[in-house]
């Protein structure tokens, strides 16, 4: 049994088996099924699940809570930009996310775009289509390769509509970016969105902002990516994220340890089953109106 996968098989993988807890950070109905043959077996076989995840992929658990974080992070400050009238929604990389299925009640008020390597929707559609999951008609798939094209070329061709406010996520990806190609991402959604739009993003914590008690935890899980060629190339605290989004003419909403985030949503929902690790972050920020 293959349980490497891609990020995204295991990005889906970690939200399906998070739907068997007690305590639910994000509602996922559909993770399972998009995930691949080996590990939606895995998922389903709960001892063997239990001891991968605990003990081979031990190097992995900081990351796989970061994911159940970061999704609750983004979606509710989707939810705030809906409210506010914000009708598209940008998901940068979305790999084999299940939003626009699970979330009717916001795709009622959307138009979602999906940016991410054709290789990587060719197996999504597939995978929907033997779910019996046929795409809603306001979600639009964009196939690009954002290492060659900028975020705005890449819509470009799409219904996406660069006059009207937007809400973009970056979320688990900039580890994997240099610091240039971040600010570079920022320039361009800031140069080709109208004013007042939004975009969400998690980033690592750097050695000073980290909790010293949990470095060795990040080093591990530098160490098990870049074994598996996906190397992390950057990290910065929460002032150094709004320093480099100030520049590209975003204002910050909010800027928030992962951490705290596990604070916050133990007094909302009760106590969460596992402890987050201080090593990552996640941004709210608004284009600033010129």
């Amino acid at each position: 049994m293959n349980i490497r996968g891609t990020t995204a098989e295991l990005v889906a993988a970690i939200r399906a088996m998070h739907q068997r807890g007690r305590v639910r950070l994000v509602e996922d109905p559909y993770a399972l099924a998009l995930c691949g043959r080996s590990l939606r077996l895995l998922v389903r076989l709960r001892p063997v699940a239990w001891v991968i995840t605990r003990w081979m992929l031990r190097a992995l658990r900081p990351s796989m809570l970061g994911v159940l974080i970061r999704a609750r992070y983004g979606e509710q400050a989707l939810e705030a930009a809906v409210r506010e009238g914000i009708a598209q929604y940008v998901i940068i990389g979305a790999g084999l996310d299940s939003f626009a299925f699970r979330r009717a009640d916001l795709m009622a008020h959307l138009d979602v775009f999906e940016i991410d390597l054709p290789a990587m929707q060719a197996i999504k559609r597939e995978r929907l289509r033997k779910a019996g999951l046929e795409p809603p008609a306001r979600l639009h798939f964009v196939s690009a390769d954002l290492g060659r094209v900028p975020v705005m070329q890449a819509l470009a061709d799409s219904a996406f509509d660069p006059g009207r406010r937007a809400f973009f996520s970056l979320l688990g990806l900039t580890y994997y970016l240099s610091r240039d190609v971040i600010a570079a991402t920022a320039r361009s959604i800031s140069e080709g969105s109208a004013a007042g739009s939004r975009v969400v993003l998690d980033h690592m914590l750097d050695d000073p902002a980290a909790s010293p008690e949990d470095l060795r935890k990040r080093a591990a899980l530098e160490a098990y990516v870049a074994k598996r060629g996906e190397p992390m190339h950057s990290a910065f605290s929460l002032a150094e994220m709004s320093a480099l989004m100030a520049e590209a003419g975003f204002g910050t909403i909010e800027g928030i340890s992962m951490k705290d985030l596990g604070e916050r949503y133990a007094e909302e929902l009760g106590p969460l089953p596992f402890e987050i690790p201080g090593i990552f972050a996640c941004g709210y920020f608004e284009k600033s109106v010129t």
